[in-house]
């Protein structure tokens, strides 16, 4: 029952979550205007990307040995593929890879059965295994490369998201969300996405890497936020211009945008866009109104008149 009951939840929470992203990509439109801000030393990086992560498995101590032990066999490098390649099984060609069409985006904001089925199991050994940083869960998942490190940013962000729903949602904002966080800083000083081809120039995969600096409540994790997808538009504008590419990826990305300018140009607004709206809200309250419920917190007079009066909750 308790199972029926969160699937209903959630249906109704992605049902939520598809109206107010269908909005938002039906508003898509493009500038040709380059971000202001300059390029910061989060995103920074010339070298091949080498994974820092194997190191970690030898500093732990006998007991956080123990408590992984049952996280082992949920986190491996065939389960990060397997939510790696349901997330983007939509996206069937590279040029879809590179630049994803609005139309592509809507699947990300479906649950389902199929979804709980690959995901809860690993969600719920997370939570008991007693993890208290994300260099447990590194530990443990040893991401071999970029890609797997995106499998983990989006497991830790986006599928609480998907599978745990209203009574059960502050778990995302306690304990999952900061894990992403920490997760997102460490592949960003690990030289993320632009020491990986195959991360910095599939659009459709580099979006998920910055958004749960964008789903915190910490100030300072939105400016990275901002800075990282107002890069991504200028490499996105960068690619309207010019032939060919330093590698396959960049190649391609070149020629999906300079087949479609418009698509691409607004696929780099949108996210900026979409980063402004959750930035300012943190800059005005310092957390988000909407989870006050959910954290059993008490709403401020300002916070109350701001949700009565349409103020955004992102569906939730």
């Amino acid at each position: 029952m308790r199972a029926l009951v969160r699937a209903s939840a959630a249906a109704r929470g992605s049902a939520r979550r598809v109206a107010y992203h269908r909005l938002a990509l039906s508003q898509l439109s493009s500038s040709n205007s380059l971000p202001a801000r300059v390029y910061h030393r989060y995103f920074a990086g010339t070298n091949t990307f080498s994974s820092s992560a194997r190191k970690l498995s030898t500093n732990m101590d006998s007991q956080t040995t123990r408590n992984l032990d049952g996280l082992r066999g949920h986190l491996t490098h065939n389960k990060l593929e397997e939510l790696r390649a349901f997330w983007f099984e939509h996206l069937t060609s590279e040029t879809d890879r590179a630049i994803p069409r609005a139309e592509q985006q809507r699947r990300w904001f479906f649950g389902g059965k199929e979804f709980d089925d690959i995901c809860v199991p690993i969600l719920e050994t997370i939570k008991a295994a007693g993890i208290t940083s994300v260099e447990d869960i590194l530990a443990v998942a040893q991401p071999r490369d970029p890609l797997d490190w995106l499998s983990l940013v989006i497991l830790l962000d986006q599928v609480p998201r998907n599978c745990y729903r209203g009574a059960e949602a502050a778990i995302c904002f306690t304990f999952f969300d900061p894990l992403a966080v920490q997760l997102t800083l460490k592949a960003l000083e690990e030289g993320l996405p632009d020491k990986a081809p195959e991360l910095r120039w599939r659009f459709s995969h580099r979006n998920w890497l910055y958004m749960p600096l964008m789903h915190s409540e910490d100030a300072s994790a939105h400016e990275k936020a901002m800075l990282g997808y107002e890069r991504m538009q200028q490499d996105i504008l960068s690619l309207l211009e010019g032939t060919g590419g330093e590698n396959e990826y960049e190649k391609k990305a070149r020629e999906t945008a300079q087949a479609d300018p418009e698509t691409a140009k607004a696929f780099g607004k949108l996210n900026v866009d979409f980063e402004k709206k959750h930035q300012v809200i943190i800059e005005r309250f310092g957390r988000y109104p909407h989870r006050n419920k959910a954290l059993g917190r008490e709403p401020t007079a300002e916070e109350t008149e701001y949700l009565e009066n349409g103020g955004d909750t992102f569906a939730a």
